[in-house]
């Protein structure tokens, strides 16, 4: 029998008591399994809501696939008869194969044995476990979270209480301390904690759990405990107190003789500590019967609530737009994803608004999903949220939209509204759109005591069954960007310009489709061709379109590095819509291609502040910051992301390197790639552990990291370090005196390249460079020494530091490599000097750890060059 250990960081044990690490590694599969093994109902799952569950993005064919393969993978690690099927549309786990603790913990407390089920409770569920590009099993996962850590309180609750009735004093104060602690910052709890300990007869264990309780509350949420909580602390230290004894000391602590008699220190009737969620809903039944009252406090309240912040004229007020729920069928899901898309687009063009959007306020969804605490690092004042569904009629449809405009200080409900109108086109759509976004600009106004602002009006198409088209292909793009999604989209934004061909926004998206397409999901070049032709024709349609020069601006930067013109558009379209994080963001991409580092980490840590939770900014940032040698701001920016996202491949990799770069530090650096194999399900796509494995000279190690081979070259490969598997290949067993294997793996690597650069366009200056200087080392480890300086004459009279100040680096770094294997000592010396005069992923430390530069290391020069003596 395997056991599955799911509380706390997730462990499988096979039954011959080894654990499966492989597959904990695989966090998909991992998260199927344990959906199997303990959702409610028990027993078996229809196929059809694992495939929602944990493919949303694929078309059901491809879905289907991946969860046959996962399946497979679940019975070759468990054992063959572990995973069951009934008929074709069912899966479960066959009786008596797996025993999961998660269980074993509910049976102990059904069946009332507290002390079993605790010893069973090491954390949260699968604690540490995200799913990427798996909303609806994440939103599974939080609310059993939020379930069995429940269980988990009153269990301990109870035995406490046990413990104290059997006068086990400390255990009862560790029980109760533990069951508190579960539910932070819940003050039900706490308060329930002090007056626990307070009858067990430690008062100052009681006014120490508040002090500290205030503590976190401030550090952590910036607030302050409820006045029912500080009267509750202020009875207790009074109980505790009295006239100093004949020997002038203080009398001892006197506790109440029961638990009942705690009512006596109780600061009178209890307040209702509901969640934020259940206080939204109390005050919104409060306000229907209160009219004449809220409309009292929304006279003089509010302009209250808001004096401290209207009082400053430079205040914008910061606004987190959230996805809104929607509450129609599933079918029609992106039709509420592109109501919260059109209302935060109109709010984002008022001028005294600064709009969240994005990951942050993803992040806001899901926490309001799981009723649980916002996070505060977004910097929002206020945020809007509600719900929406959409019922199509025969000549349109009905729509349905509930709002609320909450403060994030207190939670606080400043207006709610419900607004639903019957559209027969999509003028009177977006004119909805528009009427919505003006009221809440309103209420806002009113709050902030700010003249009115107007809402812009857009109709971006006259066609209703257009711009169901145009949701539905933004829906898909919002998943990843795969071959499968991307086509989709494409499809659908082809759809929609075909029925309005005047439809500009349409357009722009299909523009940016079509890019991702060659850029991310390597589907040919020729999608870039028709990128171009789609963004020319939106800013046609309307020269002003911010999304149209951002999605031709996106087009040159990835098509031919062509950066004067990408910047010219990406600052048209910043410049009417400041507030787009992705677009500052693509401004600093560009700037860092061209080397302007300081540049390009502004815009960064603008684009950063504008969607704090989105972890591209912060990744690039940490790229600019070490790739201009700011190794200590590198490191905390990339430990900033996995902090949040801790399953950031990106962020690893580039974590590991630094370590080398800054401090040449293997085991740290080996440290990090530990931590992400055990977290990231990208791992498989780092080079880092083969380069840890040379520099530290271990080679056959090396060549063990490099399977399986890598199918071919592609163009998303162009920033690696080395070219290809078959170069790496090729060095470590020259490395290692293995000549023959050395000389067999460099004439692949020949061939491969030869035939890829007669493939390629000769305009493809960045691919050419990578490609010829990837040749020039085969050459000259074939000792074509004619043919490799040839190569590397062509990539340095291309000055491709000028070309790229990203990639290009890597490319000089191959010359001096090839220059090395030339024996052409001071030809590689001096590419090595000019690589650490710019900013590039090289470093003194790098270039002591290297093997290749071994028969310098007696040269002077070198010596210099990298700070050692001769």
């Amino acid at each position: 029998m395997v056991d599955l250990r799911l509380f706390g960081p997730a462990e499988i044990v096979g039954s011959n008591g080894q654990s499966i690490d492989a597959l904990r590694r695989q966090t998909k599969r991992l998260a199927l399994l344990a959906y199997l093994a303990i959702a409610r109902p028990h027993g078996f799952h229809r196929r059809d809501k694992l495939l929602a569950l944990f493919w949303p993005e694929l078309d059901e064919p491809h879905a289907r696939n991946a969860l046959s393969q996962a399946l497979h993978v679940l019975r070759t690690s468990l054992c063959d008869d572990a995973i069951v099927t009934r008929g074709d549309d069912e899966v479960g786990i066959a009786a008596g194969a797996v025993r999961s603790d998660v269980t074993a913990f509910e049976a102990a407390l059904d069946g009332r044995r507290a002390d079993d089920a605790i010893s069973l409770y090491r954390g949260d569920l699968l604690d540490g476990l995200f799913v990427s590009s798996a909303p609806e099993f994440e939103h599974w996962l939080d609310g059993e979270r939020a379930r069995l850590r429940q269980r988990a309180c009153e269990g301990a609750w109870t035995l406490a209480r046990i413990k104290a009735d059997r006068g086990d004093v400390l255990e009862a104060e560790r029980c109760a301390r533990w069951a508190a602690s579960l539910m932070l910052p819940d003050e039900t709890q706490i308060r329930e904690l002090m007056r626990f300990l307070h009858a067990l007869g430690d008062r100052s264990a009681a006014v120490r759990a508040y002090e500290e309780f205030a503590r976190r509350l401030e550090d952590e949420y910036e607030l302050t405990p409820s006045a029912d909580t500080k009267a509750l602390a202020v009875a207790i230290r009074e109980a505790g107190s009295g006239s100093p004894t004949a020997d002038g000391t203080a009398p001892r602590n006197q506790p109440p003789q029961s638990f009942a008699d705690m009512a006596a220190i109780e600061p009178g009737p209890a307040t209702f500590n509901a969640s934020p969620a259940a206080r939204r809903l109390m005050r919104s039944l409060l306000a229907a019967s209160l009219v004449v009252v809220a409309g009292v406090a929304v006279a003089f309240g509010l302009g209250a609530r808001a004096a401290g912040r209207a009082r400053d004229e430079r205040f914008k007020p910061r606004l987190a737009v959230l996805p809104l729920k929607n509450l129609g069928s599933t079918g029609n899901a992106y039709f509420a994803e592109g109501i919260s898309d059109e209302i935060t687009t109109r709010l984002a063009m008022v001028g005294g608004l600064n709009v969240v959007g994005g990951a942050s306020a993803q992040r806001y969804r899901a926490a309001a999903a799981r009723d649980g605490p916002r996070p505060r690092d977004t910097g929002a004042d206020y945020f809007l949220e509600g719900t929406a569904s959409w019922r199509p009629l025969p000549n349109g449809g009905h729509i349905r939209v509930r709002l609320q405009l909450v403060d994030t200080r207190d939670d606080a409900e400043l207006w709610g509204a419900l607004l639903e109108e019957d559209v027969t086109g999509s003028t009177e759509l977006f004119e909805f759109y528009s009427r919505i976004a003006q009221r809440v600009v309103d209420e806002l106004d009113v709050v902030l005591e700010t003249p009115r602002q107007t809402v812009a009006t857009a109709i971006p198409t006259t066609s209703l069954e257009a711009y169901n088209d145009y949701l539905r292909g933004r829906d898909y793009q919002r998943r990843t960007s795969t071959a499968v999604n991307l086509g989709a989209a494409i499809q659908a934004l082809e759809r929609a310009v075909q029925r309005d061909t005047t439809f500009a926004l349409a357009f722009a998206s299909l523009s940016n489709a079509h890019s991702n397409a060659d850029w991310l999901a390597g589907m040919g070049r020729e999608h870039l061709d028709r990128a171009r032709v789609a963004a020319e024709r939106a800013l046609r349609l309307d020269p002003t379109l911010s999304e149209g020069h951002k999605s031709l601006g996106f087009y040159y930067y990835v098509c031919c590095a062509d950066y004067e013109r990408a910047m010219w558009h990406l600052e048209k379209s910043h410049a009417s819509r400041p507030g787009d994080a992705q677009v500052v963001m693509f401004i600093g991409n560009v700037k860092k291609r061209q080397g302007r580092w300081a540049e390009a980490i502004r815009y960064y840590e603008q684009a950063a502040r504008a969607d704090p939770l989105w972890k591209w900014p912060l990744n690039n940032l940490g790229h600019a910051q070490m790739w201009s040698r700011r190794y200590d701001d590198a490191e905390r920016t990339f430990r900033r992301v996995l902090a949040d996202e801790p399953q950031d491949v990106y962020a690893y990799a580039h974590l590991a390197w630094l370590l080398v770069l800054r401090d040449g530090d293997t085991r740290s650096a080996r440290r990090i790639v530990d931590d992400a194999a055990r977290s990231s399900d990208g791992f498989a796509e780092m080079r880092i552990p083969f380069y840890l494995e040379l520099v530290d000279r271990k080679y056959d190690a090396a060549l063990a990291a490099l399977t399986p081979p890598e199918p071919g070259l592609t163009a998303s490969l162009l920033n690696e370090w080395l070219v290809s598997d078959k170069i790496r290949r090729a060095l470590v067993f020259r490395l290692r005196g293995d000549p023959a294997m050395a000389r067999e793996q460099f004439d692949s690597a020949r061939v491969e390249l030869e035939t890829a650069s007669r493939r390629q366009s000769q305009e493809a200056q960045r691919v050419q460079l990578w490609l010829r200087s990837g040749l020039a080392i085969a050459y000259a480890g074939l000792g074509r020494r004619a043919d490799a300086i040839a190569e590397t004459d062509f990539v340095l009279a291309s000055d491709p530091l000028k070309v790229d100040a990203i990639e290009e680096p890597k490319y000089l770094q191959h010359v001096a490599l090839a220059h090395m294997l030339l024996g052409n000592h001071r030809e590689a010396t001096d590419v090595l000097e000019r690589l650490l005069s710019v900013g590039a992923p090289v470093s003194r430390q790098s270039l002591r750890l290297e093997p290749f530069w071994d028969p310098l290391r007696s040269e002077p020069r070198f010596a210099r060059l990298v700070g050692t003596t001769p």
